[in-house]
């Protein structure tokens, strides 16, 4: 019997090493298929953010774990913002761990679990099962498995990797809670990601061994990256990539893009694709990057090439109908819609081509019977942009009125910061409105500037920027709330 069930968790390891290696040839842009993101190519630096070292000092990544004493916890959150990384760097370590490469001061992992949080609906070791092992193994495997994280040694020897906990469905915090609060599976490494915003309240809740944010590429890395990327093409690309790092080294505009490793890849392919001026805000590279998707459209359903200025306006429609979807998914906390969905719109207006312009992704029901298929965003960026894009919409309309009832700023600023900023960026000069009506609702608070804490701070200061005009939009703002 106990060989049995050691042949049961070899086969689980089996299993957990061809799964990582097969997620790590991957495709980084679902309409790009040729372009393979390889993951020991990719370079991410690691700062640590509180507890039991200098804040802001660096650490290897060797040392995550490898510093760890005894008595310590080894529960450790890394942070970072959107498109930083850190859901590949979770793939890294579970596929350095799947070949024998994981770092040098690591423990011996007998399992690693990578699971994402989006997806989580179960608890987290039947989600294990869900998410990782095949069906066909899962009745037989289940029970070794369960016995074998019954033994306090073997759960010393397991990583639990948990991306994205700012993606987590409310339904299935507590199931989480449960491991971060080290009342389930209390004695495995955990490694938990989330975005900056969400990391605040975690550290208020969960006690961490060591909190950590990724910093992204640096210019050297982020320019080897843009080689490496031009490369790929062919050699009579390889030019234009010194061309692109001469731009960026000229535009300063341009440098808080290079360290983000998926906005970088972004401004890659506008490079690539793109005929004109270089998009030098985070809104722009969004905006440009769905142009793209649209004359790509074009040329392979309409079989015409469309590069006239009234491309976003002859999309208008789908656009809009996507980005209501992508509204109402964040408001409540999903990142993917159900295919009759977005069918009840197509419906309503025969000329929405929503699901093949390349902005979301069809999965596929594993149900035999009345499946439902569901569409994803690119990415939960892509899908805050189309939600910004419609709420700017109904802005300009004098048809948004939900700030009030988010509880501006502490909801804004956290949970839709991204989304807001986006809305700034796109609205350019007429984002005052919006600021109006932020300072309409802070004055009826009694807002004091003496209490603006550092998010709220970045929240507007980043806002501002993307309006490419943030003299004007402070002004704005301050008008309702002098200093």
């Amino acid at each position: 019997m106990l060989l049995s069930a050691d042949r049961e968790i070899s086969n689980v390891v089996e299993f957990l090493k061809k799964e990582y290696n097969r997620r790590a040839d991957f495709s980084p842009l679902l309409w790009s298929k040729r372009m393979k993101l390889q993951l020991k190519e990719v370079y991410t630096k690691l700062r640590v953010v509180s507890k039991g070292k200098a804040e802001g000092s660096e650490i290897d990544v060797d040392d995550i774990f490898g510093s760890s004493e005894e008595d310590n916890d080894p529960l450790v959150l890394v942070e970072g913002s959107p498109g930083i990384g850190k859901t590949t760097f979770c793939l890294k370590l579970a596929h350095d761990w799947a070949n024998g490469a994981m770092p040098r001061n690591f423990p011996s992992f007998k399992l690693v679990f990578l699971l994402k949080c989006r997806d989580i609906i179960k608890d987290v070791v039947e989600e294990i099962f869900e998410q990782l092992l095949p069906e066909d193994r899962k009745e037989k495997t289940k029970e070794a498995l369960n016995n074998f994280l019954e033994d306090l040694n073997n759960q010393k020897q397991t990583l639990i990797i948990l991306d994205g906990l700012d993606e987590l469905p409310d339904i299935s915090e507590e199931r989480v809670n449960k491991v971060l609060g080290r009342r389930n599976l209390s004695f495995c490494y955990v490694l938990a990601t989330t975005r900056q915003e969400q990391g605040i309240y975690t550290r208020e809740q969960f006690k961490f061994y060591i909190c950590l944010a990724i910093e992204g590429f640096s210019e050297e890395n982020s320019f080897e990256y843009i080689r490496k990327h031009f490369r790929s093409l062919g050699a009579k690309h390889s030019s234009k990539g010194e061309r692109l790092i001469e731009e960026i080294k000229r535009n300063p505009l341009l440098r808080h893009l290079q360290s983000n490793p998926l906005n970088l890849l972004l401004l890659c392919v506008v490079y690539e694709d793109y005929k004109g001026s270089l998009p030098s805000s985070m809104t722009e590279l969004y905006r440009t990057i769905v142009t793209c998707l649209l004359e790509r459209y074009c040329a392979r359903e309409l079989k015409v090439s469309k590069k006239d200025e009234d491309l976003e306006k002859n999309f208008e429609i789908p656009i809009l109908a996507l980005g209501e979807l992508a509204w109402k998914c964040l408001l409540n906390d999903e990142l993917s819609f159900y295919e009759d969905e977005l069918e009840e719109l197509e419906r309503s207006n025969e000329d929405i081509v929503a699901r093949r312009l390349g902005l979301v992704y069809k999965e596929e029901s594993m149900k035999r019977l009345k499946p439902r298929h569901s569409y994803s965003f690119l990415h939960k960026t892509f899908q805050e942009y189309l939600a910004a894009a419609y709420i700017a919409h109904k802005f300009r309309r004098s048809e948004f009125q939900m700030l009030k009832q988010m509880l501006f700023p502490k909801i804004a600023r956290w949970k839709f910061k991204q989304v807001f900023v986006f809305v700034c960026g796109i609205l350019g000069e007429e984002a005052n409105i919006v600021f109006e009506q932020i300072g309409l609702i802070m004055l009826q608070k009694q807002w004091d500037w003496s209490d603006c804490d550092s998010l709220t701070t970045h929240f507007f200061v980043d806002s501002w920027k993307e309006t490419g005009n943030a003299k004007g939009m402070a002004k704005t703002l301050c008008s309702f709330l002098p200093f």
